[in-house]
């Protein structure tokens, strides 16, 4: 079900120092030093790891939410001791950053983490990134494989329809089931909130799957509710649990996230459809901390960084060996039962401009 791409990725939504229980990690001895060991996994030898430590840090331009980019300072740190820094930012916003620095030849990242094709297609193309095949290479699907190692797919992330129960029960409304409930006339005035299109992947990937799934006028019955845009993921989410919108277009995790806080939140897969994307990885050319790079893209791909991610981001893995995917302490549904909709990379870059300049006509969105 999901489909074979040129493109791939990843990021890294990891986990909480809580969860260091799942790392059983070790060091082994190595021709008289020491590799490091994750889950039975050779995650770096000892040669690696020593010149990494030296590094003593990797520098990280992600757009991974910001709950999920503490978890994996967190968890990386633990079990490497290696400090994470760098910045965290919505996709659009980052990735004009990285492209103002490099052109400034002036990039501080030693790894980039963000979804969108066409954005990441880019980067590739500016010879961003180097090579490097990860230890576990051959558990990789060849779909989440970039050209030569260049970059590798870390998570496949769904959006879902979240909810506030409160808000619903006062407007009266019964808890969706399908993104055609959000066509509702009692939920008309900004009680639907989504990101637009231009937000990044996750905006892009909704409105594509809209449209090229639910109708043409689809968009245009959605925007005749008057519904919120949002331009990042988090901000969103939390308009959500204040009770700010009634329902909202999010990931499981964020939702899962605000009913852990106590909101009253839920979220359903919903009948007619699950928008998916990809994340992607790559380690920036000529960085000041190449091996801790390293380090890091193969502890994001290992079972552990894996296993952490699906059960602690929400998010499912890449790597078959890795733990289920969780919210909420609870398993979610195999993927395939899910009805996922990943679209070709052709559609995803080839409609991307016209499309997006489309859907701000029909929301009336001035970004």
């Amino acid at each position: 079900m999901r489909r074979k791409s040129t493109l791939v990725a990843g990021a890294c939504a990891i986990a909480m120092l809580a969860a260091s229980a799942c790392s059983a990690g070790s060091l082994s001895d190595e021709g008289g030093g020491k590799a490091l060991e994750l889950d039975g996994e050779t995650v770096a030898s000892q040669k690696l790891y020593d010149a990494a430590k030296k590094e003593g840090t990797v520098n990280i331009y992600t757009s991974v939410n910001e709950v999920a980019t503490k978890a994996m300072q967190d968890a990386f740190t633990e079990d490497t001791g290696i400090k994470v820094s760098g910045v965290r930012s919505p996709t659009g916003r980052l990735n004009e950053r990285i492209l103002s620095e490099h052109g400034a030849k002036s990039l501080p990242a030693d790894i980039i983490a963000m979804p969108d094709d066409a954005l990441w297609k880019d980067l590739v193309d500016k010879k961003m990134f180097v090579a490097h095949k990860v230890p576990n290479d051959a558990d990789i699907p060849d779909e989440y494989k970039g050209a030569d190692s260049v970059y590798y797919a870390f998570i496949s992330a769904p959006t879902t329809i979240a909810f506030n129960k409160e808000e619903l029960k006062k407007a009266g409304v019964a808890e969706p089931k399908s993104w055609q409930d959000l066509l509702d006339p009692k939920l008309k005035g900004e009680k639907v909130g989504i990101v637009h299109a231009s937000q990044g992947a996750g905006g892009w990937n909704l409105a594509l799957f809209m449209r090229d799934k639910l109708g043409d006028d689809y968009w245009q019955k959605l925007a005749d509710q008057k519904p919120l845009l949002e331009s990042s993921v988090g901000s969103l989410g939390e308009k959500l649990g204040r009770g700010e919108v009634a329902v909202a277009a999010a990931r499981p995790g964020v939702a899962g996230d605000l009913a852990d806080q106590g909101a009253p939140v839920g979220y359903v897969w919903a009948s007619d459809g699950v928008p998916m994307f990809n994340f992607f990885i790559g380690q920036v050319a000529k960085s000041e901390h190449p091996n801790a790079a390293q380090v890091y893209m193969n502890w994001a791909m290992s079972k552990r960084g894996q296993s952490v991610a699906a059960k602690e981001g929400g998010d499912y893995s890449v790597n078959p060996k890795a733990a289920k995917p969780e919210t909420g302490g609870k398993p979610m549904p195999p993927i395939d039962e899910i009805k996922p909709y990943t679209p070709t990379t052709e559609k995803a870059i080839g409609l991307r401009e016209e499309w997006i300049a489309e859907w701000n006509k029909v929301f009336g969105y001035r970004g």
